[in-house]
């Protein structure tokens, strides 16, 4: 996808999740709807930052939040590379696990630390 078609995507995504149509966000953002059109449509091969900020303008976002990848970062580890985990976030998946256990009425018989001497 070139940048075009994301910076479409984008404002797309974004009006979506602000329940705005593009002749609203056009009026907001104090552009034609002509040009507007012309952006998510891929007629204007190359959009201005002036452009692209009066939209955020009109979205109430700041231009890094339009151009912030909403895709969620995730890291995958091996159930044997849990041990090489920092103490707190084993600590955390503890927890979590316990809550999980607890929330679905299964009893741990774990030996919690306080009870070891």
């Amino acid at each position: 996808m070139d940048i075009t078609a994301k910076i479409a995507a984008r404002i797309m995504e974004l009006c979506k999740e602000k329940g705005l149509t593009i002749n609203k966000l056009a009026d907001l953002s104090g552009l034609t709807q002509s040009t507007l059109d012309s952006i998510v449509n891929g007629k204007s091969r190359n959009p201005q930052v002036v452009t692209i900020y009066k939209i955020c303008e009109g979205l109430n976002i700041s231009l890094a939040e339009f151009f912030t990848d909403t895709e969620p970062s995730i890291t995958t580890c091996a159930e044997n590379e849990l041990d090489y985990l920092p103490d707190p976030v084993k600590e955390e998946l503890d927890i979590i696990k316990d809550y999980v256990l607890h929330k679905h009425g299964i009893k741990n018989h774990k030996v919690s630390k306080s009870n070891k001497k």
